[in-house]
């Protein structure tokens, strides 16, 4: 290890005036604990946590209420016309990304969403008609931009 030598080109000053930055304003954020929604403007994510409150199901029912900004999700069938599958894998269940730019574009439109933005927000475990479901309020999500995927060999106009 080479040494570090003062010598009297390094000017000294007066620390005076400065005040430490907290270590924490440079960390990420707390990574959600419990279930959670992400709406992109193309597709929808629910965590792993979501899939474990209920119960590792197979099909979902996505319930919305646009004035509330709050989203259902309800266990189903696949007998329920409306049910999605929202696992990749019944043997070891996990989340997916689900495709739907539709429902997405008319959520981001009727919210007043910014296209270029992500939300997720937090779930919470509530039932109905003694039902377990959970419950999703987004009128105050976590948001952030969304990566733009340039492709191969696309020309950039200015």
């Amino acid at each position: 290890m080479s040494e570090v030598r003062l010598t009297n080109d390094i000017p000294e000053i007066s620390i005076k005036g400065f005040k430490v930055v907290s270590g924490e304003m440079f960390a990420r954020p707390p990574k959600k604990i419990g279930p959670t929604c992400t709406i992109w403007h193309d597709h929808i994510a629910f965590s792993k946590t979501a899939l474990n409150a209920l119960n590792n199901c197979e099909r979902v029912r996505i319930e919305i209420n646009p004035k509330a900004k709050c989203l259902l999700l309800v266990p189903v069938t696949e007998k329920d016309k409306d049910g999605i599958r929202w696992t990749k894998d019944l043997k070891e269940p996990a989340t997916r990304k689900i495709g739907c730019k539709l429902f997405s574009s008319q959520l981001y439109e009727a919210w007043g969403w910014k296209l270029d933005t992500v939300y997720r927000t937090s779930g919470k475990i509530v039932s109905a008609d003694k039902k377990i479901m959970l419950l999703f309020d987004f009128n105050e999500p976590e948001t952030w931009k969304r990566k733009m995927k340039v492709k191969k060999n696309q020309n950039v106009r200015n």
